[in-house]
């Protein structure tokens, strides 16, 4: 019997490296798994094109897989991938995936804002990470620095008033969403979560309460069991392991 695969996506201005919590975890469950950059990040360099269907595509040439976790941006490009080409993903889990992007509106501000934050130090990036754990800040330290910082303003210019509701309300893979409290930071409004989930039977939407854009960093423990129980509904055997 073939060993599962899973793929890792994470979000923007982050690395690989900022998804090692599930490398452990689905490795724990008998996963191959592979944690993979996107465009401009992770040291990948310049790209001609930033939008998400660019971005998507690079998924999709990531190769299929039983299992695709994407977080933030990463699960927003898992969104729009997994509903181009739904055998590209087994299952599909979405941690607080980014369906609605900045508003035009809104872009000067948060270019600004995200600029500001790349120019943080070291001491000031775990300081920024200090109520995780530290290999959450050593993970951002080494994502600015192979960032391609063009890339920031590219992906934001690119994706102006994007949303991916309507490609998430299309999904035919199994798919959870784990998502924090909008109130806590959480990028999913109650509003847009429940129409997704309501919309589509494929689609399971689970709250972590108390924690924000990050329910991973906030809530590990919370996050594995739903996600660790999902998985065990779906797939018995390597999922209802216990965790090593």
């Amino acid at each position: 019997m073939s060993t599962a695969t899973a793929l890792l996506l994470h979000g923007f201005t982050n690395s690989p490296a900022s998804m090692w919590r599930f490398r452990e975890w689905l490795a724990g469950l008998g996963y191959e798994v592979e944690a993979k950059a996107q465009l401009g990040h992770g040291g990948r360099g310049a790209a001609a094109d930033y939008s998400l269907a660019a971005l998507a595509a690079d998924n999709l040439a990531m190769g299929d897989h039983d299992l695709v976790i994407g977080y933030s941006m990463g699960g927003a490009t898992a969104t729009l991938a997994a509903a181009r080409r739904p055998e590209w993903a087994g299952r599909l889990v979405l941690v607080d995936p980014a369906w609605r992007f900045t508003t035009t509106e809104e872009a000067a501000a948060v270019k600004q804002e995200e600029l500001a934050a790349l120019d943080r130090d070291a001491d000031e990036i775990r300081a920024a990470y200090s109520a995780w754990d530290e290999r959450d800040g050593a993970a951002k330290i080494q994502a600015v620095a192979d960032l391609w910082r063009p890339a920031v303003e590219g992906i934001i210019d690119a994706n102006l008033d994007a949303d991916l509701r309507d490609a998430a309300r299309t999904l035919a893979v199994p798919t959870l969403v784990i998502c924090g409290d909008p109130a806590a930071g959480s990028t999913v409004t109650h509003a847009d979560g429940d129409a997704v989930a309501s919309a589509n039977p494929n689609v399971r939407l689970v709250r972590i309460a108390g924690a924000g854009h990050s329910p991973h960093r906030d809530d590990p423990e919370a996050v594995w069991q739903a996600l660790a129980g999902w998985l065990a509904e779906l797939l018995p055997g390597p999922a209802d392991q216990s965790r090593k």
